[in-house]
């Protein structure tokens, strides 16, 4: 029996679940892209800046939008944004890496069973 809510006929979707969709989408089509350009004899590394540089533009975009208390003038955040940055470019050059020397579908599932 399907619940109440999955039910109704309400087809108003949040911007929440928007961004969720959206940000998986692009997920996935960075590990393809990925995939795709180290095929065609990219390096790792390369991707993986680009990558990093692409997501930069987008934060710079979004404190140009939003600039009130984004916590800029704090020192920690500055601290803590710089090991959070090279921890994911690390994640990153290793997952573009196993796609170059594996596949698309074997890094993913290395990727996420890192946590296990």
């Amino acid at each position: 029996m399907l619940h109440k809510s999955l039910m109704s006929s309400n087809k108003h979707v949040s911007p929440g679940t928007l961004f969720v969709v959206l940000a998986a989408m692009c997920w996935g089509l960075a590990g393809g892209i990925g995939g795709i350009l180290t095929a065609e004899g990219w390096s790792s590394l390369v991707v993986s800046f680009y990558r990093g540089i692409i997501g930069l533009l987008f934060v710079f975009l979004w404190l140009i939008l939003r600039p009130n208390n984004s916590g800029l003038a704090n020192w920690r955040l500055w601290f803590w944004s710089v090991i959070a940055g090279v921890g994911v470019a690390g994640n990153f050059a290793f997952y573009f890496r196993s796609i170059a020397e594996g596949s698309v579908a074997v890094a993913v599932t290395l990727m996420y069973c890192a946590p296990v």
